[in-house]
């Protein structure tokens, strides 16, 4: 509770003084009181204070009333009263003119008033604020205290704090998204199209103050104070008191501070639910993935999660290429942890899914997000090429947020039932790997899709793709490295350009007397004959199966 210079017009000797001057800073709140005893008091002034003088100790050398004046209200002295008929019979003009031009209240004292009949009265004002205040903080925090040990959630918190306040309450997530509000007209607002500053109310917790318009109040533009909500150093979202009914007052801060505080802690527990069930929820998908359902214990946990796996799925992978990178360049400037970004790609995913289909199953497993994709009743829904349309504007939401960040796509073929999931992950994976070889980056590929390639899948799974690599090629790539040439690469573009030397010289870059120089040296290590079909044949199925592997380990 604030005590003012208007306030205390009302106790003690002050009743019957007089303001002569400063009329229009008497709401000035008053932090303590003093007498000037020295002509330097000026210097050692904190702000807030009410100064009692008889002007026996005057400005000091050098200094006029005036200057006196200007550096008492520099320091946000509350109000100076003057005892008159005591050492001065009346306050200088000076003094006067020099207070209502600075703003600074001067009450007049009559000369058989002593200091100490004012000073008790007004200390007398200032500990009962204080108690009413520690007595306010005290019922507060008990009242916020006990919504965190019952667990209510943000319901309640916001009801209560809006109950403290007179101002309806808002939570949003740090994308601004409506979590809880007690005034549905406020879930929404815009900045305003001219910049209006931020104006700064606690260093300590970063609340700000600013002016936002509503299009469910008619499009009022109306101050918020808008508190940001931290945990583990990331920001979690933002609790916001519209000034709709009054403006926000300093007792009201120790309102929202005690809010504040209870809305972390329930988006801490959120967080922490939320990892639990993440986890649960990805262990259950590996035990899905990896065909490990005969225990009693995983049958549980899917009918926990109500999940039907007697239905028919495609397997969608999300594969986050350079997550890690990424995660190192953003870091510093964001604050977000790795998993974080996982969470948070994994909600975008879900966000467009949700809008197509229901009753999905999704998840994280290292760096790559499954889809389990139901298949509808309706044929129609069952595309293919539906489905990767849906997964392009996934893709193109997660591009959207985190612009560096490359997601490619992989889709098995259609597991009739939980015992074909595996199977189906397998090909995805396929997909990921070998897809990349025949498109571009950030592609979607359907294992349907690989043509020869499902072949060499199936030997890749046996690790045989070594064995039936051409001596040409082995020879080459041993080339290759032993003289850090690019015949290899060469020929790849050669046999792509479909033996047309000229085109060949422009897609690497090269003269067309060197790619002929380079063909003759692969002729010549390789042992072969380009002119050969059945050559070219072998060539190219070769190099496909050492993108399939790692060529360095070879030769």
């Amino acid at each position: 509770m604030e005590i003012t210079v208007k306030d205390l017009l009302k106790v003690g000797p002050l009743k019957t003084s007089q303001v002569v001057a400063g009329y229009q800073k008497l709401d000035n709140i008053v932090k303590g009181v003093t007498i000037i005893e020295a002509p330097d008091i000026v210097n050692w002034l904190s702000g807030g204070e009410l100064l009692l003088t008889s002007l026996y100790s005057g400005p000091g050398e050098g200094m006029d009333y005036r200057e006196f004046i200007h550096k008492m209200a520099t320091k946000e002295v509350s109000a100076l009263a003057i005892k008159v008929r005591r050492f001065v019979n009346d306050i200088p003009p000076e003094i006067i003119e020099a207070a209502n031009e600075y703003g600074l209240p001067v009450i007049e004292v009559d000369g058989s008033v002593r200091f100490v009949d004012i000073m008790y009265p007004v200390m007398e004002q200032l500990f009962n604020s204080q108690v009413v205040k520690l007595k306010y903080y005290k019922d507060v925090q008990e009242r916020f205290t006990t919504l965190a040990l019952q667990c209510e959630g943000l319901a309640v918190i916001c009801q209560t704090l809006e109950e403290l306040v007179g101002n309806p309450v808002v939570v949003y997530d740090k994308n601004f998204k409506c979590l809880q509000s007690t005034n549905p007209q406020i879930e929404r607002f815009e900045e305003p199209e001219e910049f209006a500053l931020r104006e700064n109310l606690n260093d300590k917790f970063s609340y700000y103050r600013q002016s936002v318009c509503y299009p469910d109040l008619d499009g009022r533009c109306i101050p918020q104070v808008v508190v940001p909500i931290q945990a583990f150093n990331q920001l979690k979202g933002y609790l916001t008191i519209v000034e709709l009914n009054k403006p926000i007052v300093e007792m009201d801060f120790i309102s929202i501070e005690q809010a504040a505080t209870v809305t972390t802690l329930d988006m801490v527990k959120r967080f922490a639910v939320k990892e639990v069930e993440y986890k649960f929820k990805n262990d259950l998908i590996e035990h899905i993935l990896s065909g490990e359902l005969s225990s009693t214990n995983a049958q549980e946990r899917i009918n926990l999660m109500e999940w039907d796996l007697n239905r028919p799925y495609y397997v969608v992978l999300f594969d986050l290429k350079n997550l890690d990178a990424y995660h190192v360049e953003h870091r510093t400037q964001q604050k977000m942890a790795l998993q974080s970004i996982k969470s948070e790609i994994t909600s975008t995913i879900s966000g467009v899914i949700k809008t197509r289909t229901r009753d999905f199953i999704i998840g994280n497993k290292v760096d790559i997000i499954v889809l389990l994709w139901p298949v509808a009743a309706n044929p129609q829904e069952n595309s293919l090429e539906k489905i990767k349309k849906i997964a392009k504007q996934a893709q193109e939401q997660v591009k959207k947020r985190m612009k560096k960040l490359i997601v490619e796509v992989g889709i098995g073929d259609l597991a009739h039932g939980a015992e074909e999931i595996p199977r189906s992950y397998k090909e995805a994976l396929d997909a990921l790997s070998y897809g990349g070889m025949i498109s571009n980056e950030s592609a979607i590929v359907a294992f349907s899709e690989l043509g020869v390639f499902r072949i060499l899948c199936k030997f890749a799974e046996r690790n045989s793709l070594e064995e039936f690599i051409p001596k040409a090629l082995l020879r080459i790539l041993r080339y290759d490295k032993d003289n850090e040439a690019e015949l290899l690469k060469t020929l790849e573009v050669f046999l792509e350009c479909n033996g047309n030397a000229s085109r060949a010289a422009k897609e690497l870059f090269i003269h067309y007397k060197t790619i002929l120089y380079r063909l003759e040296r692969i002729k010549e290590v390789g042992q072969l004959d380009l002119e050969d079909s059945k050559n070219r044949l072998e060539l190219e199925m070769g190099l496909k199966m050492l993108h399939l592997m790692d060529a360095s380990n070879l030769g």
